[in-house]
């Protein structure tokens, strides 16, 4: 036996208030710094993945940074890098803050800003470090 149609339509509408709002904002970026922290705090903890970035932010400024065997703590590859950064900044290490081709190419396929692309954001970069490593 087929359904009846219905007569009428119930419409229900819950309307929340200004402080429910700012509420219910406030779980939602919560839970997207969540999303977004966690994975990040994963990634610093992982002993490949710090040697890993140490070794671009060392590349992009024309060290060679190789990570000494037996190093199984993130405290200890920071130190490491950061002996070696030391070590070739007074062997005479001369950042050039000149365009880098490679972000030049980059910047104009994606379309986006690239950090470091620019000569401000790398003299950011290198002042970030000096400040980091001083």
């Amino acid at each position: 036996m087929p359904k009846p149609k219905p007569d009428q339509v119930i419409r229900h509408e819950i309307v929340f208030g200004r402080s429910e709002r700012e509420l219910i904002e406030g779980a939602l970026v919560a839970y997207q710094v969540n999303k977004i922290a966690t994975p990040a705090v994963a990634l610093v903890s992982d002993v490949s993945a710090m040697t890993f970035i140490f070794s671009l932010i060392g590349s992009y400024f024309g060290i060679k940074y190789v990570a000494a065997p037996g190093l199984t703590e993130v405290g200890e590859i920071y130190q490491d890098f950061k002996n070696q950064y030391d070590a070739a900044k007074e062997a005479g290490l001369t950042i050039d803050y000149g365009e880098i081709g490679s972000d030049v190419i980059i910047d104009s396929v994606t379309g986006l800003p690239l950090p470091g692309s620019t000569p401000v954001s790398r003299a950011g970069l290198a002042a970030l470090l000096d400040a980091i490593f001083g």
